[in-house]
């Protein structure tokens, strides 16, 4: 098993952005600034047990900096395994965790040779429902509602089984809105 794809949405450094990892050795380059320490610190936030009260206390500065404001976006961590192995326990963990589900509902399950595992840090239920409800093109309300959304109005969710591909700008505006 390995990591084949890594996706940072809205993270530190990273507005949208997939990695893609072959098995075996890879290389990450870059200038000094340009993001690698935070790559490896968001796949320890998914991973690293030791990191688990680190991504539930996210903060402003977590939120990519290039946004103009933080309020009501969303941070997106999404991390697929491929070639997962045939040893029983750790089938029964991506089929009944984080695999992704076979799509015919019903017939034998394969074993599962593909799994995501998603850290995903959002706006509660109850402001997201008061940001869908904000009419199109109603800039004044938009503003209103998220001038007063605070940190304590977020919550660190976990999820597998996504085929969801959070890189893609309509994709992300289709659930978590265009602001």
């Amino acid at each position: 098993m390995h990591i084949s794809k890594l996706t940072l949405v809205n993270y530190r450094n990273f507005a949208s952005t997939t990695l893609k990892f072959k098995k075996g050795v890879n290389t990450i380059i870059g200038e000094n600034g340009s993001g690698k320490s935070n790559l490896f610190r968001a796949i320890r936030l998914l991973l690293d047990d030791n990191m688990v009260r680190a991504a539930y206390r996210l903060d402003e500065s977590d939120f990519h900096r290039g946004l103009d404001r933080w309020q009501g976006h969303w941070i997106i961590i999404s991390v697929e395994f491929t070639e997962i192995g045939t040893d029983e326990a750790v089938q029964a963990l991506f089929v009944h965790g984080t695999g992704v589900v076979p799509a015919a509902a019903g017939e034998p399950a394969e074993p599962i040779g593909r799994a995501t595992y998603n850290l995903i840090f959002r706006p509660k239920k109850d402001v997201r429902l008061k940001l869908s409800a904000v009419d199109d093109f109603d800039h004044n309300t938009l503003r209103l509602v998220r001038d007063g959304i605070s940190l304590a109005d977020y919550e660190t969710v976990f999820t597998g089984r996504s085929d969801t591909n959070f890189a893609d700008p309509a994709i992300y505006k289709g659930i978590v809105g265009d602001f």
